[in-house]
């Protein structure tokens, strides 16, 4: 999430009034069907992308899951409760899906939550995982020897490079980045490789290495000869500065001009992101740039454009449909386990 530690963990408070919340259906919200029509219809303007109809001719040739800020925390029932939940909706709408993507904030940076995690992954069916780091990856740098937090003063126990090297160890990487191949299209994982521990001014933004970006300069010309015409996925839990709503409140990523500029070069990339949580529904959270923007908001706890959490147990993520022509991004509420409209349709020249 975006925001200063203290900021955060004020909101995470769990109540009774909280469990019992996340427990119970909540009952659709929205304007009148006119208001949101022409919503729709400028959005869709503003964004230069195209509403997908609602029964698109054909089968997809593969769908994939993206997911973020789950925030699994060993003590925090409605966190597992809620990614417990949307696992369910993701299977039972996609159970042939080829991948599921945690896109960062996966837990509170502990090994005792991403055991939490993995147990809870390993009760219910899915698609094949992979993730990226999101700052709060890095909180055990907060955590007290008793297990609690204390935001004013690090564990000098704990390191940027432990939180990487636990979180490779969990998924089986040797870095923090990676790239995968499924059915002929290539998925490209970026993360964060520092914390404040290593330079207090990079506060919650994601620090890409010169290594790193230089990796993802090679794949993105690699995909840009080998791949010609077809969409790149890649995905960061941190968006880029001035490009989604919710984006000009901080940095997001300590080397944002030099990632813009290539990912400019580009135009088949579609830029996953999280950190934010900002409502789907309700904010501009896919845009068309050089490159198309795209936000899967929060599993854990969904944002207001006032940068503030829901009143209500809203739970978002997407399921993109990967078609030989185009791609469709669909925006999932799971809560109420219903779509939010519009979806958006991205064609592509394959070859």
């Amino acid at each position: 999430m975006k925001g200063n530690p203290p900021m955060f963990l004020s909101k995470i408070r769990l109540t009774f009034a909280a469990l019992l919340l996340v427990s119970t259906p909540v009952t659709a919200y929205g304007a009148e069907s006119r208001t949101q029509d022409a919503q729709r219809t400028s959005y869709l303007a503003e964004n230069q992308i195209n509403e997908a109809p609602s029964a698109l001719q054909g089968a997809p040739l593969f769908s994939f899951s993206v997911l973020s800020d789950t925030h699994i925390v060993n003590t925090d029932q409605v966190s597992q409760l809620l990614l417990s939940r949307a696992l369910a909706d993701h299977h039972k709408l996609r159970p042939e899906s080829k991948l599921l993507v945690l896109n960062g904030d996966l837990t509170g940076g502990t090994e005792g939550d991403y055991r939490s995690l993995v147990g809870l992954l390993s009760s219910q069916p899915h698609a094949p995982v992979h993730a990226t780091m999101g700052n709060h990856d890095y909180y055990g740098v907060w955590r007290t020897p008793e297990g609690g937090m204390d935001t004013l003063k690090m564990n000098p126990a704990w390191s940027s490079k432990q939180a990487i090297a636990l979180f490779d160890r969990v998924w089986g990487y040797d870095k923090p980045y990676h790239e995968l191949i499924v059915e002929g299209y290539r998925f490209l994982f970026l993360s964060g490789e520092a914390y404040r521990d290593v330079n207090a001014s990079y506060k919650e933004d994601a620090f890409l290495s010169a290594e790193q970006l230089a990796w993802l300069r090679d794949r993105l010309a690699v995909a840009g000869t080998a791949d010609a015409g077809k969409p790149v996925f890649v995905f960061l839990h941190q968006p880029l500065p001035q490009t989604l709503d919710g984006t000009d409140r901080e940095l997001g990523v300590v080397q944002h001009q030099e990632l813009r500029a290539l990912l400019d070069e580009h135009p088949n990339v579609i830029l996953f992101s999280g950190h934010t949580h900002w409502n789907l529904e309700t904010t501009n959270q896919v845009k068309q740039l050089k490159f198309l923007a795209a936000s899967s908001a929060s599993i854990r706890e969904v944002w207001n454009a006032q940068n503030e959490p829901e009143t209500i147990g809203v739970s978002q993520s997407l399921i993109v449909d990967v078609y030989k022509d185009r791609v469709v991004i669909m925006r999932r509420e799971h809560t109420t386990k219903r779509w939010i409209e519009p979806s958006i349709a991205k064609g592509y020249d394959v070859k």
